[in-house]
This record gives C-alpha cells, sequence and structure tokens, in this order.
C-alpha cells in the first residue's frame, strides 16, 4: 500500500491542478487498488488530516495540509536538482523525483533548497512555497487572440509531459489562442514549435498565467521567500 505521504501530496497536486479529487481518482492516479485506498483514506481521516463531502470530494484539513505541502515541496526540490543541476529534462523528472525524495532529511533539504537559490516553482511550474503569487486559471478559459504564459502543467498524465514539450507548451513559455473549435473543439495555438492544435481533454491539464508573471518560474532569489 502506498504511504499516507503519497496520498496527501496526492489530494494536494490534484487541487493545484483544479481537478476533482475522489477515492476512484485517487486509486487510479497512485496506481493501487480502490478498496485499498479507501482503506487509506478512512485511516487518514479518522487521523484528522482529510475530510470527505457529501458528494464524496475528498480535501485536506488544516492538519493535513501542512504534512502535504511537506512532502511536495521536497519532491520539487528535487525535480529542481535533476533539471537545474544534473541537466534532466523537465518532462522526465517527476518519476526519478518520486524515487528519491522519501530518501532526503530536513537538514538535506534545507541545504538543497539554498544551493539552488530559493527557487519558487518546480520545473512543471508548481509551487515550492507554500502560497502561489500569479493569478492561475485554466487554459479552456482563454479568449481568442489573448497571449498568456503556460503557468503549470499536471505531472497526473505523466505520459503526456514529452508531448507538451514537443509541441512547444512547457512551463513559463509564451503562447496565444487563435482558435477555438466549436461544441468543444480543439484549441488552435501559437507556440515556439509552431501552430497547433489541442483537444479539451488534454488542454484540462494546462493552467495559464499572465504573460509577466511567466517568468517567474525559473525566478531565483539571493534570500528565501
Amino acid at each position: 500500500m502506498r504511504g499516507a505521504e503519497d496520498y496527501l501530496s496526492q489530494i494536494k497536486r490534484l487541487e493545484e491542478d483544479g481537478h476533482r479529487c475522489t477515492a476512484t481518482v485517487l486509486a487510479q492516479t497512485l496506481g493501487v487498488s480502490l478498496p485499498s485506498a479507501s482503506e487509506m483514506l478512512k485511516r487518514l481521516g479518522k487521523e484528522g488530516y482529510l475530510q470527505r463531502g457529501t458528494d464524496g470530494t475528498i480535501s485536506l484539513t488544516a492538519e493535513g495540509r501542512p504534512l502535504a505541502h511537506k512532502t511536495l515541496r521536497r519532491h520539487r526540490l528535487v525535480e529542481r536538482l535533476l533539471t537545474d543541476i544534473l541537466g534532466m529534462p523537465w518532462y522526465e523528472a517527476h518519476q526519478e523525483a518520486h524515487r528519491i525524495e522519501h530518501a532526503i532529511s530536513s537538514r538535506v533539504e534545507e541545504h538543497l533548497f539554498q544551493s539552488l537559490r530559493f527557487p519558487e516553482y518546480c520545473p512543471h511550474g508548481h509551487p515550492i512555497c507554500p502560497f502561489d503569487r500569479r493569478t492561475l486559471r485554466k487554459l479552456d478559459s482563454v479568449q481568442v487572440g489573448e497571449e498568456f504564459g503556460i503557468a503549470q502543467i499536471s505531472e497526473i498524465k505523466e505520459e503526456l509531459l514529452a508531448y507538451f514539450d514537443q509541441i512547444g507548451i512547457r512551463p513559463g513559455s509564451i503562447v496565444k489562442l487563435l482558435e477555438r473549435g466549436p461544441h468543444e473543439g480543439p484549441l488552435t495555438l501559437a507556440t515556439d514549435a509552431g501552430t497547433i492544435s489541442l483537444g479539451m481533454e488534454v488542454a484540462a491539464y494546462i493552467q495559464v498565467c499572465k504573460v509577466e508573471e511567466a517568468d517567474w518560474i525559473s525566478r531565483r532569489s539571493n534570500e528565501p521567500l
């Protein structure tokens, strides 16, 4: 069975990406059986880390959120180590970081944060600090003719990451919506790879921000935020 930290961090990851979290969704994204997921969720609920709505939606409590953030912060710092120092492509870092994150102590984590010069965001564009200063919205909310930045890309569908990179959809890149197909049709976008079409189902894994906020993803500071 996956550990409690994996469940809590996955709930927060789904929340950040704007996806509804249920026991079924967690089981699917974590690669476990529904009975196993339900058992762990029941335990975490009794311990006060999460709560379930009447519609089955799962959310973190005030006790569960800091623990979820701690796990995600460690994971995202390892991702930055892999991409910024070791030169690994951003779309390959997620799985490798998951193998390493639990072996990182709190002391090593803080030294890593300092050595990387206090990065604000992971290579996929998710916040490393507890807050996000950007104004985020779903890609499908963009108006035709609007230019925007790619803020963050969900790792939930990891198999899509290399595809996004290939077509010029990367965290921090500037993109323009050229056309919106009728009846939930595809979005036609101008990226640095050319003109591409993206279906709504795939677009759901992308959040965008203002153009001026896009370069915050690669920002470094001499002091922690």
